[in-house]
């Protein structure tokens, strides 16, 4: 067995898991409320889609996707969340049903994202200002990837290291 070669790759796991962290989830996870931008207007088109989708092992699941448009902006708000087997998101359609009776919504996004056609959604509030959606759950996701990442990351970087360095007594 060649330990070398293991804490190699180990090395590799670690560096490609730590930039992962932070193209993926830091972005998102790091985001301060203060450089939000709100974007009001009527809601347009809002459906919740449920979609089967395979993994590269052939294992199926189940994505549900809040989608909407506001009639102020060109923008398409989508909220997305991997349901496992389940065919039914109660909170995505709890969701839906107290946007459907407000008919006017407040949208949160990154001041950067205000021209993308698919900005990243941070916060939603209805006409009266009560937030449905808040900025702790759309950072939930990726908090948790972020802290496996980063604890992937220095796990493998560990190895290589303790390989490299550890001399045995």
């Amino acid at each position: 067995m060649d330990k070398t070669y293991y804490a190699e790759k180990g090395l590799f796991v670690g560096i490609t898991s730590i930039i992962c962290a932070f193209y993926f989830f830091a972005p998102t996870f790091f985001t301060l409320k203060s450089s939000l931008i709100k974007q009001t207007g009527k809601i347009e088109h809002l459906s919740i889609h449920y979609t089967e989708v395979e993994s590269s092992r052939g294992s199926k699941s189940i994505k549900s996707e809040l989608k909407f448009t506001l009639n102020s902006t060109h923008s398409f708000y989508v909220l997305m969340k991997n349901i496992g087997y389940s065919r039914y998101n109660e909170r995505f359609e709890e969701l839906e049903k107290q946007l459907n009776k407000s008919e006017i919504a407040t949208v949160w996004i990154k001041e950067s994202q205000k021209e993308e056609y698919k900005p990243t959604v941070f916060q939603i509030a209805d006409k009266s200002g009560n937030v449905l959606y808040d900025l702790n759950e759309s950072k939930s996701h990726s908090k948790f990837g972020f802290l496996i990442s980063i604890s992937l990351g220095i796990f493998g970087i560990g190895l290589y290291l303790r390989h490299k360095y550890w001399k045995r007594l």
